[in-house]
């Protein structure tokens, strides 16, 4: 369950831009967290049925800490500390790296907004991950190699982002990262902006990034060398930049979702995009039980990738939910039917794919607990 620990602070003058007034300020802590575990069955993990216990499958293990100060006249000093883990193992997910996933300080503002620093994640995570199928499948549903970051792998390192507040419903943003020191601490310069809009029943979202010196590791990512003359290694993207739009309607017990995203790749003399089309349907049929069905297509050149997934969850409290899902993957033209997150990298040989199937499937029970 979420612990709150409150406590009284002295009276502050502050304002943020803006005149000052004496208040009783108070701050709070949370802790909060998720944990996934259970079994998935690989038809196909490099050319063989393979069952792996996995954990994070679903949402990605984490803890983390939630923090604010009330400093009065709408105006609160904010922060958020959170880890990755792997629960089978309890390591680090990111060894060495305690809050790996964010770690940030900022203030905020009812009527300004807020500006934050540290390690964030971008626009496509704040403003389109609620359209994608992966919020509800998980990681075997997310586009290839999560290179639009609607999975939130990128963890962006030396970020400064503010975010407006919400006017009629519309809220914008813009982020931008100093380059870190080397690539294995994070990326290069990184700059991003983004748009959200919700209007009852119906929501939009819109999001760019622009990263420059990226590292990639393609084939255990995608099933991809991304280009045909790369190796099959990791390397480092020069210049990697997405744009997505995403939008929702509900009605009744059905939400419609659709979602569209570009992400452009050069890396050295190597350019391309890949575009990917998604639509899914969520239905509610009771408090407790949900089901998802949905589909993408994306094409890199030659290169196509097509998803098809269906899950089903069941809260049997307020906390804790239990999940089947199932998720078919095509892949043609060069590429391999790799799941984001769900095995070892295929097999390259002088940049063609060494047969291992052109489909894959992954069927998961598990269950989630969230406090």
């Amino acid at each position: 369950m979420k612990a709150k620990y409150f406590c009284s602070a002295v009276g502050m003058v502050v304002a943020l831009g803006g005149a000052s007034q004496p208040v009783s300020a108070q701050s709070s802590v949370t802790l909060y967290g998720v944990i996934d575990a259970g079994v998935t069955y690989f038809s196909n993990l490099n050319g063989h049925g393979t069952f792996v216990a996995q954990d994070g499958s679903i949402q990605s293990n984490r803890w983390g800490l939630l923090g604010s100060e009330d400093l009065g006249g709408g105006t609160k000093i904010i922060f958020q500390l959170e880890n990755g883990f792997n629960l089978y193992s309890g390591t680090l997910v990111q060894p060495g790296v305690l809050f790996s996933r964010q770690s940030w300080i900022g203030v905020n503002n009812a009527r300004y907004g807020s500006f934050k620093l540290g390690k964030q994640f971008d626009f496509f995570w704040d403003n389109l991950t609620q359209f994608a199928m992966g919020q509800y499948a998980g990681q075997y549903s997310w586009h290839p190699g999560d290179f639009d970051h609607l999975a939130g792998t990128l963890h962006i390192n030396n970020a400064l982002k503010y975010a407006s507040s919400v006017y009629r419903g519309l809220s914008v943003g813009a982020l931008y990262a100093f380059p870190s020191s080397s690539v294995s601490a994070g990326t290069g310069r990184v700059i991003a902006f983004g748009a959200r809009y919700d209007g009852g029943p119906f929501q939009a979202g819109v999001a760019y990034t622009d990263t420059h010196d990226l590292g990639l590791n393609a084939p255990s990512q995608a099933g991809t060398t991304l280009f045909p003359n790369l190796p099959a290694a990791p390397l480092v993207g020069t210049s990697v930049s997405s744009i997505g739009a995403g939008a929702s309607y509900r009605f009744g017990p059905s939400l419609t979702r659709l979602l569209f995203t570009d992400t452009h790749f050069r890396i050295r003399n190597d350019n391309g995009s890949m575009p990917v089309y998604e639509i899914s349907e969520l239905f509610q049929f009771t408090p407790a039980a949900t089901l998802m069905g949905g589909y993408w297509y994306a094409k890199l050149s030659e290169q196509k990738f097509q998803n098809a997934t269906l899950l089903f969850d069941y809260a049997i409290s307020k906390r804790t939910d239990v999940y089947a899902s199932g998720s078919y993957l095509h892949a043609s033209g060069g590429a391999a039917p790799v799941f984001l997150g769900g095995g070892s990298a295929p097999i390259f040989l002088n940049g063609s794919l060494v047969g291992t199937g052109d489909s894959a499937k992954a069927i998961r029970v598990g269950m989630r607990t969230r406090f």
